[in-house]
């Protein structure tokens, strides 16, 4: 039996209200598909990771990628967040949000010269891949570089989204880095920070105690190749969320003080005594404040028993592109199974449209509310307009105050900047 308060927060237990408010009520006026936010949630996710961080000298910085709603951005922001950022976008939605450039990190993936002068222009650090992606400024490097480390070693939950080990795109050795390093130093840098990446969505502390307890270690040698006493240290995100009932929730407090006693450890070697401790949470922070609406729009009896609802691939592009798994439920039916399974699929012209494979949920009928839990992360920022079909409105609840910072699009929207003839 599923505990549905306990892991779908706000979600009352019959699933008729997500923090407070009446479910239908919000698809009625709303329409579907619609993402609903609660902010309380968010700022509580916040607190706890900063919290579990307590007694060295750390900050976080969101990971916009996992969602780059303004609204939700700004609001992060006023928790005192800095702001991972993958490319020029983002780097320019943090400053729209508020934020002083000196708390964004930007770690671009491929960009183009123009992209990075762009960036540097801005006045953020950047975390370059590597010495060949410095090389595009052209001598014009900004005030602080960093380089993405690889430290060997990887996890996350699909291959797709582990950043670190073998077969992966992203970082370099630690010769390479010694390399770029140096040759920053040649170029007249005077600030330095240091980073890595190794996956996404974690929920085993160990894996922290073991990638910090290498990376750390990894930067004392690239300091002591160098001479460079590193500005920040940053050891990326990762930090995971269950999404069903089979996973155990990641013990933030456990986690935080491995990575706090290999950082002191390394302190006590006499490294980087005064650097900061950058961490990237960004699915923490955000995939368990929203749940996804969805109606029922039709029911196929075939050889597989099929419920068609309105959102669809393009909604939420994670469950055919990973596999992922999402808590699926019925609106006002609560913890209840039918005998039943459904595969619950949506509009897109593609087979490959699912939403969730033989589950069991009571029996629906058209015009119910099908709920999609922790869909703050990854949702929204990857949803897209295939088949011409809207992305999701976004609803943000502040205690008693609905605010629909995104509607849904219409058909000008999705056209507009195309020459009609």
């Amino acid at each position: 039996m599923v505990n549905i308060k306990k892991l779908y927060p706000g979600l009352s237990p019959d699933v008729s209200e997500f923090a407070g408010k009446s479910i239908k009520n919000i698809s009625d006026a709303y329409g579907t598909p619609v993402i609903v936010y609660n902010m309380a949630r968010v700022r509580e996710n916040i607190r706890r990771i900063r919290d579990a961080f307590k007694g060295i000298n750390i900050k976080v910085h969101f990971a916009v990628k996992s969602n780059y709603n303004p609204y939700i951005v700004s609001q992060i922001i006023k928790e005192g967040t800095g702001i991972d950022a993958a490319n020029y976008h983002e780097v320019k939605l943090a400053i729209m949000c508020g934020l002083g450039s000196r708390d964004i990190i930007a770690t671009p993936n491929n960009l183009s010269g123009t992209e990075l002068r762009m960036i540097k222009e801005e006045g953020v650090a950047i975390n370059f891949d590597h010495e060949g992606q410095m090389g595009l400024l052209k001598g014009s490097l900004p005030e602080t570089v960093s380089f993405r480390i690889n430290p060997g070693i990887g996890k996350g939950e699909f291959p797709g989204i582990t950043t670190g080990g073998k077969n992966v795109k992203f970082g370099i050795s630690v010769d390479d880095a010694i390399s770029a390093y140096s040759a920053a130093i040649k170029a007249g840098v005077k600030h330095f920070g240091i980073h890595m990446m190794t996956g996404s969505n974690v929920l085993e502390p160990e894996f922290f105690n073991e990638s910090s307890g290498l990376f750390f270690k990894i930067a004392e040698t690239i300091s002591d190749r160098t001479g460079i006493d590193f500005d920040f240290i940053d050891i990326g995100g990762g930090f995971g969320v269950p999404y069903t009932s089979d996973e155990h929730a990641l013990d933030i407090g456990k986690t935080a003080g491995y990575i706090s006693d290999n950082f002191r450890a390394s302190n006590n070697r006499g490294y980087f005594k005064d650097s900061r401790l950058i961490i990237e949470p960004g699915r923490y922070i955000v995939a368990d404040s929203a749940i996804l609406l969805s109606k029922v729009t039709s029911i196929k009896h075939s050889d597989r028993e099929l419920i068609g609802i309105d959102a669809s691939m393009n909604t939420l592009i994670r469950i055919p592109l990973y596999g992922a798994r999402h808590g699926i439920l019925l609106s006002g039916h609560g913890e209840n199974t039918s005998s039943s399974r459904f595969d619950i699929v949506g509009q897109v012209c593609e087979n490959t449209d699912y939403i969730a494979k033989d589950i069991s949920i009571p029996e629906p009928a058209v015009g119910d509310i099908v709920v999609i839990a922790d869909a703050g992360a990854y949702v929204a920022s990857m949803a897209s307009n295939y088949n011409l079909l809207s992305r999701p409105a976004e609803l943000v609840l502040e205690g008693d105050r609905e605010i629909l910072t995104k509607g849904h699009d219409g058909l000008e929207s999705m056209l507009a900047g195309y020459k009609m003839s």
